[in-house]
């Protein structure tokens, strides 16, 4: 696959909302950290936080072994007992290690045996060709994992500060920016994607992935007139907790190939379950963060392929409901129950 990066000037400058950022310290043997049983992985080892005496530090970590694929494949479980995730799936009885263990894993089979053909146009603005490397690697790694329609029209990636040259990169290049009739035409925005493109303006960050995926659910879904946030009562559109909360999870799990660091669960949760985050009203924040924790919880217990299968069935035309159960086989009432009962175990 040919991959074309024109030089292209800059012009301002904006900043990424915050909950994008990845601001939390690494973890490190012996360090202090604000949570018991709260994990991070860093360099090759997941780190727990634990009691000391007085003190909450984190452990030495339990090690796992590099890859030369775009992920990490963790190493043979170092603990007493087996993962529950391997026998029972949504186990009630499980630790935050042992969920991020399952996730890893799953995740890292999928993506080595994962080969998308769908072509894309990429764009590195001036200011980001420093490290034009390092994001075309990326970026073509993340359209190879993810499994586009056979077919599917060329997509745009553009990484630029320069909301003009957005504009014309993507009317340029996008079959998809002129809507049809009764469709919504939508102004290409900085940190954000729609029908057939996406955008950034950090450069190499987990915001690829993260918007990337975003790309990658609208062409599943299969419709252009429907955005995340219309209507709640909808059966038929999707929670923002599964598409930016599975976004979220997607661009932090694959950023690992650069940072090689995996983030804990960061945020103290407001007592509202997962249900009620299916638009941004109650918060802007959560959705992302509560919805990182579903796609893990069900990563770790149906793998990573059922997981997708969820935006797949969406795209046939199954109501949202049916499209979880028939994917996962367990019904949405059911795992809402287990996922508020099990909050705290995932923190």
């Amino acid at each position: 696959m040919k991959k074309v990066i024109p030089v292209l000037l800059l012009v301002s400058t904006i900043t990424l909302f915050s909950y994008q950022a990845n601001s939390a310290t690494q973890a490190k043997p012996g360090a202090k950290c604000t949570k018991v049983a709260s994990t991070q992985l860093v360099s090759g080892k997941i780190f727990t936080c634990i009691k000391s005496g007085t003190k909450l530090v984190w452990n030495k970590g339990v090690a796992i072994t590099a890859s030369s694929s775009p992920s990490a494949t963790l190493a043979p479980a170092t603990q007493a007992e087996p993962n529950p995730f391997d026998s029972t799936p949504f186990p009630d009885q499980f630790t935050r290690a042992q969920m991020v263990e399952a996730t890893l894993k799953s995740f890292d089979n999928y993506v080595k045996q994962s080969n998308s053909k769908q072509t894309f146009k990429l764009i590195i603005d001036k200011d980001f060709q420093y490290k034009s490397k390092e994001i075309t690697k990326l970026v073509g790694e993340v359209y190879s994992s993810l499994p586009f329609p056979p077919g599917y029209p060329m997509v745009v990636f553009v990484v630029t500060r320069d909301r003009v040259l957005l504009a014309k990169s993507v009317k340029e290049f996008s079959e998809f920016y002129k809507p049809g009739p009764n469709q919504l035409e939508v102004k290409p925005c900085l940190n954000c994607s729609y029908v057939g493109w996406a955008s950034t303006d950090l450069g190499l960050s987990n915001v690829i992935p993260h918007e990337i995926f975003h790309t990658w659910h609208w062409a599943v879904y299969n419709f252009q007139n429907r955005r995340i946030n219309a209507d709640p009562s909808n059966p038929l559109i999707p929670p923002v907790w599964l598409d930016e909360g599975g976004a979220e999870f997607f661009g932090n799990i694959f950023y690992r190939s650069v940072e090689d660091y995996y983030p804990g669960s960061l945020v103290k949760f407001k007592p509202y379950r997962l249900q009620d985050y299916r638009t941004r009203e109650i918060s802007g924040e959560l959705p992302y963060s509560l919805g990182r924790l579903a796609s893990e919880y069900i990563v770790a217990s149906k793998g990573y392929e059922k997981f997708l299968s969820i935006y797949l069935n969406v795209g046939q035309g199954q109501d949202f409901p049916a499209a979880f159960e028939s994917a996962l086989g367990i019904s949405l009432e059911k795992f809402y129950e287990k996922f508020n009962n099990n909050l705290q175990k995932m923190l």
